[in-house]
């Protein structure tokens, strides 16, 4: 899944947290959408990660011999 994937799930569990009136519910809900935003943030961390490792492959490394 996607950082927008989580994001979205995140806004479906806050929709539904505020439409329920059960205390038990609400909480459950209130977790489940702080996971899903945890996961969602996290997600784009390691998306932008990706990029910047993708990149340092493709540049030649300078070695400690190289210079």
């Amino acid at each position: 899944m996607s950082a927008d994937d989580y994001a979205e799930m995140a806004e479906h569990y806050r929709r539904a947290k505020e439409a329920t009136k059960d205390d038990f519910m609400r909480r459950f809900l209130e977790q489940m959408e702080r996971s899903f935003r945890v996961l969602a943030a996290s997600e784009a961390v390691l998306e932008g990660s990706r990029g910047t490792q993708d990149d340092l492959e493709r540049k030649p490394s300078k070695g400690p011999s190289d210079e």
